[in-house]
């Protein structure tokens, strides 16, 4: 049965009497008036159940709004609220409805706030509609700002006056418009303190931002001008830093039109101020809804990058002492040179190789400074000898190089190398003395044959060095025999390297003898080359070709190996175990990368092995000092060799960390008559043994140096007289034949 069916005897019941007494039943026949009853049940229960359904959507309504509703009698009292006012009171209707409205939690009783509230309801109350911004304590202890309206409403004419009272909570309005405040302060703070240049503009090119470091690059601040007027009121120039910057080009006018602009690089150079080279990036502004607001650019500030840069390339292609352009340099104006001589043999060209001699000596006696002064003059000096449209380079060290152009041939190329030697012949002045420093000149001129930059360099660096080996201070035109000299060399080289690979070298050892009691005390390792087709060479047939070549560095290492296997295998037998070996070093050694396999440092050195190295050798870097104070310091025995052929040997005796000075064979082969070569050799003697260090004479041939030098204090000598190099068998039986013992009279490190 449907719920009106089941509802109907039940309201038959309450509304019989309510009809008869009107008089609605009268006069109607019993199934008439149940009839009729029946009908008017009907009638008002869907009247009912109308009125029910909108108070309920009603109520709905009022319950979903989203601002704070109440419903207030005349007097103030609160009659109803919805669900957003209760949830804000978090408190049940029933604790709320009947009391006055100012009496409510939201303000205390009696408080300012209170009083506005009574004052506004009542007036509400009496017909007249009121507005009120209140403030009021929320449930969680915030205070808020309220703003409330209470408007009179009555259901008839003349019915009593209800208040409805409807309300926002308008603290976030201001909290909004605070924080909008806030970063607006925030963001206009940003720009002014960050370190680029930051302008905007509008849709129409009137510029609206130009920060402060905008302001300083440009020299002003934003003018009101169109985009047209930009590159000549704000001097912005091209990357040349001379071509005013087309409108078209200019960043932020790029990006005013639609373009996204990434690192546009442009110069601003305002007159009186520093110019500037700027990177600039940004875009359009856009809106929400898509419509062009404007654009915007940062500028970066890439001057001193840009110096950065400019030197970094300067530096690549130039001398960083002398400031000349380096072989770099040079080679990319011969490759030009070269290609206008083949389209115009008419205008020649000659290449110089020029190197100072006996710098190495100059830059031993007075030091690195006093030797980059030399050079710093030297490189002035050629400058000024060479015609204009010539071309002074530095290849490194003490070698220069001169590209004759404009056009020169052989006599001009003479001519400018005479001058050029005229200039070096003047003194140096040098730490108050005058210093006097010749010059080896080689001279290749231009020819058809030339086809790789490389080639005229060559030729001029081989008539260099045959100039030096012709007695230095003069000047040599390439000849084509000469080819064949460095073609030798070049093929010693190619040898070299094979001889390496295959095990071709072998060490030969010369004996080291006490000279008082004629014992052998030790060895000198000296390396031979078993040469397939010339037979056994001696040094000086591939030591130079190995240090021009770098090839000195892996046999110098196989030279320290072999001969540390050798004094191990000498070790193990009594009557060999207290001998020494030493090993000369290059240079070159002492300038190994850490870590590669040729690094000294990284090898394992058995006790007894002494390591030899010339002055000159630790004087080319600071790099082959360090490392031999690191081998010292591993506990490495260390010889002086060739002492008294440098300008600086007494120094280097004290700089050095050596325990054995090894006095050169140009000072023994004179004794015992030369006076003067006997003073020295007694200097020496003395020095050393004031140092603690031990004194070997290099080049004793004949009984009478012997005795010479042992008269003199020197405790030790090798040479022809006691024995030629030998090897290993001969040096071990050589060894036997002049037995050590017990006696240890050589000390690794000075006795």
């Amino acid at each position: 049965m449907p719920p009106s069916s089941r509802a109907e005897p039940e309201l038959l019941e309450v509304l019989q009497p309510l009809l008869q007494a009107a008089g609605l039943t009268a006069g109607l026949p019993a199934t008439a008036n149940g009839d009729a009853l029946r009908t008017a049940v009907q009638s008002a229960q869907a009247t009912l159940l109308a009125a029910r359904r909108e108070r309920d959507e009603r109520r709905a309504v009022w319950n979903h709004g989203t601002q704070f509703q109440a419903l207030l009698a005349a007097d103030g009292t609160l009659l109803d609220l919805n669900a957003r006012t209760l949830r804000a009171a978090r408190q049940p209707a029933a604790l709320l409805l009947g009391r006055p409205a100012w009496e409510a939690p939201w303000w205390p009783s009696g408080s300012p706030e209170a009083s506005q509230v009574r004052d506004a309801a009542l007036r509400a109350g009496s017909g007249e509609a009121t507005r009120l911004d209140v403030r009021a304590a929320a449930a969680d202890g915030r205070l808020v700002n309220l703003d409330l309206s209470f408007t009179p409403v009555r259901a008839a004419p003349r019915a009593a006056w209800r208040v409805l009272v409807e309300g926002r909570e308008a603290s976030g309005d201001a909290t909004a418009l605070h924080e909008v405040h806030l970063a607006r302060v925030a963001l206009e703070s940003l720009l002014e303190n960050v370190q680029d240049g930051i302008v905007a503009c509008d849709s129409a090119g009137q510029l609206t931002v130009f920060n402060r470091m905008s302001r300083e690059m440009h020299g002003l601040g934003s003018a009101p001008i169109p985009p047209a007027e930009w590159s000549r009121h704000y001097d912005l120039y091209d990357t040349d830093g001379v071509t005013p910057l087309a409108q078209e080009r200019i960043p932020l006018f790029r990006a005013l039109q639609g373009e996204q602009v990434r690192d546009v690089e442009m110069v601003i150079a305002p007159r009186g101020l520093p110019r500037r080279t700027v990177r600039a990036s940004g875009g359009p502004l856009v809106g929400p809804d898509g419509e062009a607001l404007g654009a915007v650019v940062a500028m970066h500030d890439v001057t001193a990058q840009k110096h950065a840069e400019s030197r970094l390339r300067h530096d690549a292609l130039h001398d960083r002492l002398t400031g000349l352009p380096n072989r770099a340099l040079l080679g990319r104006l011969l490759d030009k040179t070269m290609q206008r001589f083949e389209r115009d043999p008419g205008h020649p060209y000659a290449v110089m190789f020029l190197d100072l001699d006996d710098f190495k000596n100059v830059n031993d006696a007075y030091g690195h400074l006093t030797g980059d002064r030399l050079l710093l003059e030297a490189a002035a000096r050629l400058k000024d000898a060479v015609r204009r449209t010539d071309t002074v380079a530095r290849m490194g060290g003490d070698e220069f190089a001169v590209l004759l152009d404009a056009p020169c041939d052989e006599v001009n190329a003479r001519r400018v190398a005479e001058r050029l030697q005229r200039s070096m012949l003047r003194p140096f002045r040098l730490q108050g003395q005058d210093v006097r420093v010749t010059t080896s000149i080689g001279l290749a001129v231009a020819s058809r044959e030339y086809t790789r930059l490389e080639e005229p360099l060559r030729d001029a660096d081989t008539a260099m060095y045959a100039a030096k080996r012709g007695g230095r201070n003069r000047t040599v035109l390439f000849e084509p025999h000469m080819r064949e000299q460095a073609l030798a060399r070049v093929d010693t080289e190619r040898q070299l390297r094979g001889a390496l690979r295959e095990g071709q070298f072998e060490l030969h050892y010369q004996p080291v003898m006490h000279l008082t009691s004629g014992r052998c005390v030790g060895f000198e390792a000296l390396v031979r080359w078993q040469h397939p087709q010339r037979g056994l060479l001696a040094p000086g047939a591939f030591l130079d070709v190995a240090e021009r070549s770098g090839l000195i560095v892996p046999l110098g290492a196989w030279v320290v190996q072999e001969a540390a296997r050798q004094l191990r295998g000498w070790q193990a037998e009594a009557d060999l175990a207290g001998l020494f070996v030493s090993v000369n070093l290059s240079g070159q050694q002492l300038q190994v990368p850490a870590g590669t396999p040729d690094d000294l440092l990284t090898m394992t050195f058995p006790e007894g092995l002494h390591l030899e190295i010339t002055e000159t050798s630790l004087a080319d870097t600071p790099e082959a000092l360090r490392a031999m104070r690191a081998l010292h310091r591993r506990g490495v025995p260390l010889m002086l060799d060739d002492f008294g052929t440098g300008f600086a040997s007494l120094s280097a005796a004290q700089r050095f960390p050596v325990g054995t000075l090894k006095v050169d064979r140009s000072f023994v082969s004179p004794l015992p008559g030369d006076a003067r070569q006997t003073a020295i050799v007694a200097s020496v003697v003395t020095l050393a043994r004031h140092m603690q260090l031990n004194v070997v004479a290099e080049g004793i041939e004949t009984a009478a140096q012997a005795q010479a030098v042992t008269e003199l204090g020197c405790g030790f000598g090798q040479g022809f007289l006691f024995s030629r190099p030998l090897p290993p068998v001969a040096a071990a039986a050589f060894a036997r034949a002049h037995p050590l013992g017990t006696h240890r009279p050589f000390g690794g490190n000075g006795t």
